[in-house]
């Protein structure tokens, strides 16, 4: 190999994973970890930087191709200070210089990246866009998002730019609560618990011999939905449909005020994804609600797709955003 490497870490509240990532943003040597035995961010940044050295040493290696190390972590991430401002499941990393810590203990130039905005910039680095502008969706129990904007991510001044779970879709007085205190965001209409109500909603008003089994099961899920949608259940490809059109409302929203050439649709809840003709339905339905709510210029070019990366998204964009630090500090 005669790549540098990247040391890219994605930290979640169950798992660590790692990897080292090449200069086109290949993730090479992957590997993964529980978080809970790290616990501190000390911890999981000596355990990674261990790894990483180890492996090279494994593969004959040089220990000089480790170039840099980029850190993703959840929550709300204070750029300019490299301080987690609001996170959850993630005990002792909240207010912590993490930066200066990973810095300390790597020797090497740091980047903290919120894990979004890293997928985001991954999937903007293998697709080529160069100075162009993506923003990634992703879509499950909550909505979260990423921007990538003129080649660059943005986390906006506080932390929050791209969060579309919290945008408002529903401003009249019956508005869905959402779990963050306010009403009408899109996470309460189109976030996998209100997926799952708006079917039962519905389903309620058949009579029950006509129901699916597995659709009224209290274990029922959004891929269930997917499922029977493929199988041509009218009240599951309504649900998909509505969905679609909450998420089409929102991403019109983020359209009109950033403009992005490319829009990624992510996470568990795709409905299947590219891969079957239900995920394929969902998308032109996403991309029909778009157009209604947006300007030609806006709507007409917006290329919107599912996200390509799957788990090793966050590791990539950690990696990357260490290449564009490193290459920044040697200039």
């Amino acid at each position: 190999m005669n790549s540098d490497f990247f040391l890219g870490i994605d930290v979640g509240g169950t798992d660590i994973k790692l990897g080292l990532v090449d200069d086109r943003g290949n993730v090479h040597f992957k590997h993964q970890t529980p978080t809970r035995p790290l616990g501190c961010p000390d911890a999981v940044f000596e355990y990674a930087i261990r790894y990483a050295n180890e492996t090279l040493l494994n593969h004959e290696l040089p220990a000089d191709m480790l170039r840099g190390v980029g850190v993703a972590v959840p929550g709300v991430l204070d750029t300019r200070a490299g301080v987690l401002r609001e996170v959850v499941n993630l005990p002792g990393w909240l207010g912590v210089s993490l930066i200066k810590h990973l810095a300390a203990i790597t020797k090497l130039p740091t980047q903290l990246i919120n894990d979004a905005n890293a997928a985001a910039y991954a999937e903007h680095v293998i697709r080529s866009l160069g100075d162009g502008s993506l923003a990634l969706l992703t879509l499950g129990t909550g909505i979260g998002g990423g921007l990538v904007l003129s080649g660059r991510p943005h986390g906006g001044d506080h932390g929050c730019a791209g969060e579309l779970g919290h945008i408002t879709i529903d401003f009249s007085d019956t508005a869905i609560p959402c779990t963050c205190g306010s009403r009408g965001h899109l996470e309460s209409y189109a976030g996998a618990p209100a997926v799952l109500s708006n079917l039962q909603r519905r389903l309620r008003a058949l009579p029950v011999e006509s129901i699916s089994p597995e659709l009224l099961s209290p274990d029922v899920t959004t891929r269930d939905i997917a499922t029977h949608a493929e199988k041509g259940c009218q009240v599951c490809v309504d649900v998909m449909m509505e969905t679609a059109c909450h998420v089409g409302k929102a991403i019109g929203m983020l359209g009109q005020v950033c403009n992005p050439e490319v829009v990624i649709l992510g996470g568990a809840m795709t409905f299947g994804g590219e891969a079957t003709a239900t995920g394929r339905m969902f998308l032109d339905a996403v991309r029909e609600s778009v157009k209604r709510t947006t300007l030609v210029q806006v709507g007409g070019n917006m290329d919107i797709q599912f996200a390509s990366l799957g788990n090793d998204a966050g590791v990539c964009g950690a990696g990357m955003i260490a290449r564009h630090r490193s290459s920044r500090s040697a200039r």
